[in-house]
């Protein structure tokens, strides 16, 4: 298994093709080192930054440093990204590295071939790069707009899993949604998506802050959330082959235990026809070691979420109910169980142009699954997709608000499963029933057994009292 990294920062100073980046970062025994040997990198880059001559423009020195090796220093992008490759490696789990500056800045059929090689031959990439306008760079784009035109890389593509980093200016300068719009293409073209793992309250990957050169290496809070996203991209990647290859290797007829998937329906008109596409999609599901249960959250009674000051209530067994919401009728209150005893999970709506007749608990089920993720992401570790039926003019990307809560579960996130109606008609069902087919094979292959993972309270004094304390 190999990560390949992919900095996407014009600015990059490891742009050779042939450099010693990788060797160094193995080397590399612990965190002290790894961030004495990014000390002493971004010091190398400023160092030849500094040494230019001072009349120079911006654009000059930009030329100038260009006409380097490419094998020494490091830009911001790069930095974070040598933290976060640096750990998945200590998670044993093979590093590439690649510069985009180097393939698309001015790209040849060579230069192309040489990223798809690079590419083809990884089992997950990592991308670092920076915020443009709370969105990634060009030459990200020019990456992703390259995979989806060709052939062998758009088969690829869905085999591997992918995380993000992304640097800012401030700590508020989209990084957020940089991460957000780049795990939606990656999905879309089938990827499997992670974020950053329960260390650092697993967000959409690793956010860090560096506006002037070598200022990333000061964001400590930056830094643990690349290292974090290092090591559950390589987790998530182990797990998912180890039990790929398993089931390879054992007769399929040997499984006793179905594989358990939840769908719950949180939003459906009054015809019920996202309960009924799902119905019919589960009803063709010829896989028999997976079994899906589905819910009817829209007709339930799903009481809204206090933000409590304490939760859950107490801590011990995961199979007690801990919300502070107590009522006897309430949806989590009646079905903790069945919540938590899956390995999968598909969140499912119905999308229209209107509210005439919808019933929807949507915003009320997302705000509730609080409880679960703070009492150690108990919902975490799974399979996860959005099944949204949408009218083609509603607009209201439901698959993509419900995949980013997902992924703060720390969930391991499948392409959305987006079912389009125009006139009464459902004008892609043959290629969304593909997808879900593919989604129910992959359910097999995620690992069933519960992670330990613990969740830190960041922001909630009162919480964390209560946490130091449990």
């Amino acid at each position: 298994m190999k990560i390949l990294g992919i900095s996407a920062s014009l600015r990059n100073r490891r742009f050779a093709y042939k450099n010693e980046l990788i060797e160094q970062i193995k080397s590399i025994q612990n965190l002290n080192g790894i961030k004495s040997f990014v000390e002493e990198q971004v010091k190398i880059t400023f160092d030849e930054i500094e040494n230019l001559n001072k009349d120079l423009s911006f654009e000059e020195k930009y030329k100038q440093l260009k006409k380097h090796k490419g094998n020494r220093g490091l830009s911001n992008s790069e930095a974070s990204l040598v933290y976060a490759l640096w750990q998945s490696y200590r998670n044993d789990v093979d590093i590439d590295y690649l510069s985009l500056s180097n393939i698309f800045e001015n790209e040849n059929k060579n230069k192309l071939n040489f990223f798809k090689k690079k590419f083809l031959s990884s089992d997950a990439i990592l991308i670092s790069g920076p915020v443009y306008f709370g969105d990634r760079g060009s030459l990200t784009q020019r990456m992703i707009e390259f995979i989806n035109s060709d052939k062998q890389c758009i088969r690829h593509v869905k085999k591997i899993f992918y995380a993000g980093l992304a640097v800012g200016a401030k700590r508020n300068g989209g990084q957020e949604t940089t991460l957000i719009f780049q795990m939606t293409d990656f999905l879309n073209m089938g990827a499997k998506v992670v974020g950053n793992g329960h260390d650092t309250t697993s967000q959409y990957g690793g956010t860090l802050v560096a506006g002037d050169i070598g200022k990333v290496q000061g964001d400590e809070y930056g830094i643990r959330t690349a290292l974090s996203t290092g090591e559950n991209l390589a987790k998530s990647l182990k797990d998912f082959n180890q039990t790929h290859n398993k089931n390879k290797q054992e007769d399929r007829r040997s499984i006793k235990k179905p594989k358990i998937c939840n769908v719950f329906v949180m939003q459906d008109n009054e015809e019920e026809e996202c309960t009924k596409v799902i119905n019919s999609f589960v009803k063709n599901n010829r896989n028999n070691n997976v079994k899906f249960n589905i819910f009817k959250v829209y007709k339930e009674k799903v009481y809204r979420c206090i933000a409590c000051d304490l939760c859950p209530t107490s801590y011990g067994d995961k199979n007690n109910y801990r919300c502070i919401i107590n009522n006897k009728d309430d949806f989590f209150k009646l079905y903790h169980q069945e919540i938590i005893n899956c390995d999968s999970f598909i969140f499912a709506a119905y999308s229209g142009e209107n509210f005439y007749n919808i019933n929807s608990n949507y915003q009320q089920f997302i705000e509730r699954t609080r409880y679960l993720r703070r009492d150690d992401y108990t919902m975490g570790s799974k399979l996860v997709t959005s099944f949204i039926v949408s009218e083609v003019n509603s607009n209201r990307n439901l698959h993509i608000r419900t995949l980013t809560s997902l992924i703060r579960h720390k969930n391991i996130l499948s392409k959305p499963l987006l079912v389009f109606k125009n006139n009464n008609t459902y004008i892609n069902i043959d290629s969304v029933k593909k997808n879900f087919k593919n989604f129910v094979k992959d359910i097999e292959n995620i690992k069933s057994q519960k992670e330990e993972n613990t969740y830190v309270p960041i922001g909630y004094e009162i919480s964390y009292k209560g946490f130091l304390n449990r």
